[in-house]
């Protein structure tokens, strides 16, 4: 399970379902209308794994390596290389394969197959690891 700043989802049979606010579309069901009892998120074309999900923003973690994102996407935390919202599931760029996801407030970040570290999103502080105060909006990998 992972909770947001006000919304939950959890994983049953590797499908991602999500309740709660929904004014921006973080239950990821393709709609705006809160939600008190869950309901299966729009666009994983697999069954996940995992789940993360920062204050407005969540994201899973398909069986197959690949990450997908929904809702706030205002710092590029959704890492599809854009900064507008998604009400559905979107994939992150770059066709890396992660085997572990994290995510804070308006961040995410990814530890893939081959061990490497990658982060996206706010990075007004440095938070993301690459050097800069940059938010990004694709995967960026972490400076070592």
């Amino acid at each position: 399970m992972a909770a947001g700043s006000s919304h939950t989802c959890g994983i049953s049979g590797g499908q991602v379902l999500c309740w709660g606010d929904n004014r921006f579309g973080q239950v990821g069901d393709a709609s705006t209308e809160g939600r008190a009892q869950p309901v299966q998120v729009v666009g994983l074309p697999a069954p996940a794994t995992q789940l993360v999900a920062g204050a407005v923003h969540t994201c899973a973690l398909l069986d197959n390596g690949s990450a997908y994102c929904w809702r706030q996407n205002l710092q590029g935390q959704l890492g599809d290389g854009t900064t507008g919202n998604r009400t559905t599931a979107t994939l992150v760029t770059g066709g890396r394969r992660f085997q572990s996801l994290f995510a804070g407030g308006a961040l995410t970040c990814g530890i893939t197959v081959d061990e490497s570290q990658y982060c996206w999103g706010l990075n007004q502080n440095g938070q993301l690891g690459d050097g800069s105060r940059q938010s990004r909006s694709v995967p960026t990998a972490v400076v070592r």
